[in-house]
């Protein structure tokens, strides 16, 4: 019969590891797993708050103005050019005969004799007029009277026989009217002239007339000339300014 288990002995020292073992072989890739879902997007956040507008800076101090630069030196001067050809000779600038107006080229016709004559012609006086383009100025001097209460006459100028009408009609109207009865004889030397255009060139007959105002007065008993030398004087002048 066996007997009794001894008590248990000590440990003893650890041995010495062993040499290390062969290593083992790669296992095999495990299958790749499945993708999972998307998770739900987060909420956006606020904006936050706008920034402070910066302070403007300071602007800096002008610069000091630099120094005046030197006076550069003269250049040479260039070599005197050729003379160039003689110019053709221009037209003389003396006026023709046919564009000027001899400043002697006047008339005047004079009488001493009176006129009772109350509607048609005084006396007419024969001119050369030596341009077309060209004015005559006419003028009457000598005594002109009317007779009777509201009566009227008109003395006036025609060229070959019709009145102006470069501009208007050279003329002076003579009315009377006098509230006491009996006629008044008031003998006054009068005058009147003006400026005809538009008369053609060569031999023209300026004849003074008197006669009817266009006014509607009945025709006045006219006389001219009392005891006084009369005149027509005509003086061809130049064309007006436009």
């Amino acid at each position: 019969m066996p007997g009794p288990r001894g008590d248990r002995g000590r440990v003893g020292p650890p041995g010495k590891s062993g040499p290390q073992g062969i290593k083992g072989m790669k296992g095999q890739q495990g299958l790749l797993g499945m993708k999972g879902e998307r998770g739900i997007a987060g909420m956006k956040g606020e904006q936050g708050a706008v920034g402070v507008k910066g302070e403007r800076g300071i602007v800096g101090m002008k610069g000091e103005r630099g120094a005046v630069g030197m006076k550069g030196q003269q250049g040479i001067a260039g070599m005197k050019g050729t003379k160039g050809d003689k110019g053709e000779k221009g037209e003389s600038t003396k006026a023709s005969q046919a564009s000027v107006v001899p400043q002697t080229n006047w008339k005047q016709c004079v009488w001493k004799s009176a006129s009772n004559t109350d509607n048609g012609k005084i006396k007419d006086c024969a001119f050369n007029k030596l341009q077309s383009n060209s004015a005559l100025k006419v003028s009457f001097q000598g005594n002109m009277r009317v007779l009777g209460s509201s009566k009227c006459s008109r003395w006036y100028f025609k060229f070959n026989g019709n009145e102006c009408r470069g501009p208007m009609t050279i003329e002076a109207v003579v009315f009377n009217y006098w509230s006491s009865a009996g006629d008044h004889y008031l003998n006054h030397h009068r005058s009147f002239e003006g400026y005809c255009e538009n008369i053609p060139q060569g031999a023209v007959r300026v004849e003074l007339w008197v006669g009817q105002c266009s006014s509607g007065h009945a025709l006045g008993d006219a006389y001219t000339g009392w005891y006084s030398v009369s005149r027509i004087m005509i003086e061809e002048v130049s064309r007006p300014q436009s």
